[in-house]
């Protein structure tokens, strides 16, 4: 076996038959899917695979733009673990109640609203099966709701891994406290007109990208697989974000970030080393507020992927391996 590779984590080299053989059976098999209602009645989709020889329970939250469809092949290296997977879709995207007339807008009216539907999820359908542990696996915008999460809710949750945590939004060639205050009297203006929430400036309806030049991950296929998913299921797809996205998302994550201090739950960020969407100075503010508040992160600061695009858990296997055997020995200690 190689030593690179104990958990016998799936590799590129697998990708095709996993894509057309095996992850369809395994998700038909194991993965059942339902619905609860989140705050003020938005209808929020889900999806749980129960792992019948454990009682240990993994909670995926993805990020912005994201479906829990997407992380198939996440939960298929992570059941193969001896865990059950709890998989959410956050409202305004994915499977779950869109929020706006244009369903390609993402949108959110208070970014805590995110943070109340994920209490919902884990206390009417996690708690439901009475795991003895509780993890949180999050990526991007999700690393934002578990951290504003984990400063309310302290004892939910026995440990937090954060990948990509969007703890500050790159936003070039404009800075953030610019971009923060244009983006709030974009929003303020727009409601004060009586006008719809509207796109942020440069921002539209879901485009398909080719791999050539993105920003979110070093693998062709894992890629190729995340756009035919897409293609394939258009009621996943989402645009870009409107103006009050912008100023809740980026208000959201500047008050996980200052809140760090309180967090109690042991918890390891995973840091991009070539990400360009979201900010390695203010997951590093995260990290030393928690460290300056008696709990530290995993290490005593981020685990940094050297190389890493924004999708650690979507990248090419030198940075996939590493970044899922440093989660599973994390939560394993746990």
């Amino acid at each position: 076996m190689d030593d690179n590779n104990r958990y016998r984590i799936t590799t590129e080299d697998q990708l095709p038959a996993l894509y057309q053989d095996t992850l369809p059976a395994f998700w038909r098999t194991h993965a059942r899917e339902g619905s609860f209602l989140g705050k003020d009645g938005i209808t929020a989709r889900y999806a749980v695979l129960r792992n019948p020889d454990s009682r240990r329970a993994i909670i995926i939250v993805n990020g912005r733009l994201e479906s829990y469809l997407k992380y198939q092949e996440t939960a298929l290296d992570l059941y193969r673990q001896g865990y059950s997977l709890y998989l959410i879709d956050h409202r305004g995207q994915g499977l779950s109640d869109r929020l706006l007339a244009d369903d390609h807008k993402g949108h959110v009216a208070w970014f805590d609203d995110y943070v109340e539907d994920l209490k919902t999820f884990h206390d009417q359908v996690v708690l439901a099966d009475r795991p003895q542990k509780r993890f949180l696996l999050a990526h991007s915008m999700g690393g934002t709701i578990c951290a504003r999460y984990l400063t309310r809710w302290p004892d939910d949750i026995d440990a937090a891994a954060l990948c990509s945590p969007m703890m500050g939004i790159r936003l070039t060639p404009l800075p953030g406290w610019f971009a923060l205050g244009l983006a709030r009297l974009i929003a303020r203006t727009r409601r004060r007109l009586g006008l719809a929430p509207g796109y942020a400036p440069g921002q539209g309806r879901y485009r398909d990208r080719p791999f050539a030049g993105n920003r979110l991950s070093h693998s062709p296929a894992r890629y190729a697989e995340f756009r035919r998913l897409y293609l394939a299921n258009p009621r996943v797809q989402l645009g870009g974000p409107t103006a009050e996205w912008v100023y809740e998302g980026m208000l959201g994550a500047r008050r996980a970030v200052v809140e760090a201090g309180q967090i109690r739950t042991p918890l390891l960020l995973l840091q991009a080393g070539s990400d360009s969407v979201v900010t390695a100075r203010d997951q590093d503010a995260f990290c030393a507020n928690m460290a300056a508040g008696g709990h530290p992160c995993a290490g005593g600061k981020p685990l940094r992927i050297e190389g890493a695009r924004h999708e650690i858990l979507n990248e090419s296997d030198p940075y996939r391996l590493p970044a899922l055997t440093a989660i599973l020995d994390f939560f394993g200690r746990h």
